[in-house]
């Protein structure tokens, strides 16, 4: 065994013995905490579900952001609202989601790939709309009310009320049933 595997060996054990790995968990959600806590201060009523990590980020201006307190975001989510990104009540998300709300200019560009001009389309989410993990939002996208959007699609369209779509790019597979919708959002059935 070489000297400098019996050093790292060393060093992790001790590392193990002093429980570092905990350690540096507790920051991580300390941090976390302290980051909505910030936004909250902001007007965001942001509610952070850690699912496998800590880590979230909103970028852009935060005038911009707006989040029902009812809806969460989990971990590895990123939302960057240049562009305007809105979220209504009860929105529940896997980890991984990932919401742009700006694009680059390719069609008239100055420059190739792209020019400097940002092209910012909103993204508004509705109400009790349902997004699996790893899913991405690309500019420019209406998801309607009580949609559900399967993990690891890309939605580059509307998404319709009481659709369910999935895919890369996401499309609309089948629909809920609306009936039940309606009498499950009637009677305040909300989780």
């Amino acid at each position: 065994m070489s000297s400098r595997k019996r050093i790292v060996d060393v060093v992790v054990a001790l590392l193990l013995a002093i429980r570092i790995d905990r350690m540096a968990e507790r920051w991580q959600s300390l941090l976390a905490k302290v980051r909505v806590a910030r936004l909250n201060r902001a007007g965001i009523p942001l509610r952070f579900v850690p699912q496998g990590g800590y880590r979230f980020e909103i970028a852009g201006p935060l005038a911009k952001f707006r989040i029902d307190p009812t809806s969460h975001i989990k971990s590895d989510t990123f939302i960057e609202c240049s562009g305007g990104v809105t979220i209504g009540r009860y929105l529940h998300t896997g980890r991984g989601l990932t919401i742009f709300s700006t694009n680059h200019n390719y069609k008239r560009p100055t420059a190739i790939p792209y020019d400097s001009t940002e092209i910012e389309q909103p993204v508004d989410i509705g109400d009790f709309v349902w997004l699996g993990a790893n899913v991405t939002i690309m500019p420019g996208v209406t998801i309607g009310e009580g949609a559900v959007v399967g993990g690891g699609s890309v939605v580059t369209r509307d998404v319709p009320k009481y659709a369910v779509a999935g895919g890369n790019p996401a499309r609309v597979l089948k629909f809920r049933d609306a009936d039940v919708f309606e009498e499950l959002k009637r009677l305040e059935r909300f989780e």
